[in-house]
């Protein structure tokens, strides 16, 4: 048995390489070589940590999974739901190529329930600024686009409610649904956003490399099979996995869901049309 050491950290005896008391590692000479940084290195820059992998192929392949460790307490294995979301929102926010959540200035006067209100409030401003439509529209965009970035984190909010409605009492605590919030939005983010996202701008790409016209509409026929899909799959497995339903019960709960989807999504639009009419009035 090796002897025990104080920690470094919280002076606990340490008989190991962590601390029972703190969770602090021990040092040994490994962790000062040039293999031993380089490997961080390498995590930091690809997320080649085993946390991360587990977690992704969890939330991909068993969806629910994720939620239900960390409320039962095994949560060695994976990410907390809340760090693998604002992981992926992380490089949602860096990356120019993802603006899945925004939602432009055509969109809000024109494709939205409250396009009408919107229309009103746009026109008074142009009233007292003495702007043009295509002026403010300079403005708008690249605002617009900064602001669904930075209001991401709501959504997983605006989602908790629809799933608290179609989910109510199958769990204990009010955390439990938070955490399924995130796993959700985790989801969306990951796979429904980012890969799918990558792949697209890929397939368009290439249309348009070969001269092939690409237009919004039909950006949005090519994705709206596969997100459907792929919200069906999600929401059937958490159903099944985090809120013991039965498949019956999982799969009305999903197709509900994307009624909830949709409710989500136009409160987002409508608070970041509010959000970048005040930052362009500021």
């Amino acid at each position: 048995m090796s002897e025990a050491i104080p920690c470094k950290s919280c002076g606990n005896a340490v008989s190991g390489l962590y601390c029972s008391a703190c969770g602090e590692k021990v040092l040994t000479p490994d962790d000062h070589t040039l293999k031993h940084y380089l490997g961080a290195l390498l995590n930091a820059f690809t997320f080649a940590d085993s946390k991360f992998w587990n977690t992704l192929k969890a939330v991909v392949l068993r969806p629910g999974e994720l939620s239900a460790a960390y409320m039962d307490g095994r949560r060695v294995k994976y990410m907390r739901p809340v760090a693998f979301f604002f992981l992926a929102n992380f490089i949602y926010f860096a990356v120019p190529l993802f603006e899945t959540f925004n939602t432009t200035l055509n969109s809000q006067l024109h494709n939205q329930q409250y396009s009408g209100w919107a229309q009103r409030k746009v026109e008074a401003h142009l009233a007292e600024s003495g702007r043009t439509l295509e002026e403010f529209k300079v403005l708008y965009e690249p605002a617009s686009a900064n602001n669904a970035k930075l209001l991401l984190v709501t959504m997983v909010f605006l989602l908790l409610q629809p799933m608290s409605v179609l989910y109510i009492r199958k769990r204990r605590f009010v955390s439990a649904y938070i955490t399924a919030s995130f796993e959700l939005m985790g989801f969306y983010l990951w796979v429904a956003t980012l890969a799918l996202g990558a792949i697209s701008f890929i397939l368009l790409s290439a249309q348009q490399a070969m001269g092939a016209a690409v237009s919004d509409r039909s950006v949005d026929e090519l994705l709206a099979i596969p997100l459907v899909i792929l919200h069906f799959w999600f929401t059937i497995g958490i159903g099944r996995r985090f809120f013991v339903c039965t498949w019956l019960g999982a799969t009305w709960r999903a197709a509900a869901m994307l009624f909830g989807l949709q409710f989500a999504l136009s409160a987002y639009r409508l608070l970041l049309f509010q959000a970048t009419m005040w930052s362009i009035n500021a």
